[in-house]
């Protein structure tokens, strides 16, 4: 049973229909050297200056990008910068984008939801998750004592109330707004009372699948166990609760799309049996179209991925020695009988071709063989280049096979799914202690 809570976030204070452009950043893991900068130039109070702060030369154990983050919260609660809301309360976010010239409209609840172990089935992954990520998330986290970004999930609302509440709460003038990443965000605050019971007991029964967070939600569960043994024995104190923003499965808006693979660095000997692994595995399909033509390799694969039935399992291949696109077909795909976790893409690459010639995805990574991009184009530019030798364009994996895997109680391999566009930090902060 889910336990999802209003909570008294703490936001910045600019007065009603607060423009916050300036002030939003993207999560930590999509924010490369470049935006962390701009980011930082942009507004002396951008969040990007508690969610990734710049490191210095002179950081030490006491004085470094974490502790500075803990301060600056502190600062900006003390100042004014950030204000607590007075009571409990949910917040509705609306984001407005496009998607190959599409315009599309993705609405959530962010709340506060009890963490639950994983073996619960309450709250439930689909992803791997590597070390890296999860000691830099839990420094930040015991030095801010917050959840500075939400973690994006997913739900089903079977009766519709909640639905019904966001329809009614959009209707009204937003709390604030922002222009951000392409994207137009709008923010309420729920705290009517019996509204917020409403959405409360609407989830209590609906488990909550990870869409976007997984390395944070791991981070979170730590942190509650090392509060818990230090004395904070309270069953409803925060630390045992984690901000999330809850997308229900049918919202038009939700949009997920693949990471795509691009490997580089192998010796000829390890490159001959990775295309051999490709022949044994896929039937090929050369494409009538060349990586010399500008872009048109990776468009034409991914109009043909989109055309592939369901029940197969296909990606493109491109290839910078022989210059080619290709479609790779299983040769002998699950049927719809089969584990879910064996009809992705993702992890047939992974077990069929990556890890018999590089090891785990981890280890292929660490040894620089391996990179993960959401960017179709940029593989192109990579494999174009000469600077990787194969590229994998992956299809996106629809939303039935993922609620799939995640009932099955089995993961995906590191980058199965992106789910875009990112939610941004700085719009609601969750403190705990």
């Amino acid at each position: 049973m889910a336990d999802i809570q209003p909570f008294r976030g703490l936001r910045y204070s600019l007065g009603p229909n607060a423009d916050l452009s300036q002030l939003l950043c993207p999560p930590y893991d999509v924010i490369s050297p470049e935006l962390q900068l701009e980011l930082h130039q942009s507004s002396p109070h951008n969040a990007v200056r508690l969610e990734f702060g710049m490191d210095l030369p002179a950081d030490s154990a006491i004085d470094n990008r974490y502790t500075r983050a803990a301060r600056l919260l502190e600062e900006w609660s003390s100042s004014g910068t950030l204000l607590i809301e007075e009571e409990p309360a949910f917040y509705l976010l609306q984001e407005d984008f496009s998607q190959q010239g599409h315009s599309m409209t993705r609405r959530s609840i962010l709340a506060a939801v009890r963490l639950e172990e994983f073996a619960r089935k309450i709250v439930l992954p689909h992803e791997e998750t590597s070390q890296g990520p999860k000691k830099d998330r839990m420094e930040l986290l015991t030095a801010t004592g917050a959840n500075l970004s939400p973690l994006m999930s997913i739900y089903r609302d079977h009766s519709g109330q909640v639905r019904a509440i966001i329809d009614r709460v959009s209707a009204e003038p937003p709390l604030a707004r922002a222009d951000y990443d392409d994207s137009h965000i709008q923010l309420w605050a729920i705290a009517d009372k019996t509204t917020v019971q409403t959405v409360s007991k609407s989830l209590k029964d609906v488990p909550v699948y990870l869409a976007d967070g997984h390395h944070r939600y791991e981070t979170a569960l730590q942190y509650r166990d090392m509060q818990k043994a230090g004395g904070n024995q309270s069953e409803n104190a925060a630390r045992n609760f984690v901000m999330m923003s809850l997308i229900e499965i049918q919202d038009k808006g939700l949009l997920v799309l693949p990471y795509h693979r691009a490997i580089r660095g192998l010796p000829q000997g390890e490159l001959d049996q990775m295309l051999a692994l490709l022949k044994e595995t896929f039937d090929i399909q050369p494409l009538d179209v060349r990586l010399d033509d500008t872009g048109a390799a990776v468009t034409h694969l991914e109009e043909v991925l989109d055309k592939i039935a369901v029940d197969k399992v296909s990606i493109g291949l491109l290839n910078a020695s022989e210059g080619t696109a290709s479609l790779l077909t299983l040769r002998n795909p699950p049927d719809a009988s089969s584990p879910p976790l064996q009809r992705c893409a993702t992890q047939v690459f992974g077990r069929s071709i990556l890890e018999p010639v590089l090891g785990t995805q981890q280890a292929a990574v660490e040894r620089g063989a391996l990179r993960f991009t959401h960017d179709s184009g940029e593989v192109y530019r990579l494999v174009r280049s000469g600077d990787f030798q194969l590229g994998f364009i992956l299809p996106p994996l629809s939303l039935d096979l993922f609620e799939e895997v995640v009932l099955s109680g089995e993961r995906m391999p590191l980058k199965s799914t992106y789910f875009s566009p990112k939610l941004p930090t700085g719009l609601v902060i969750n403190r705990l202690v």
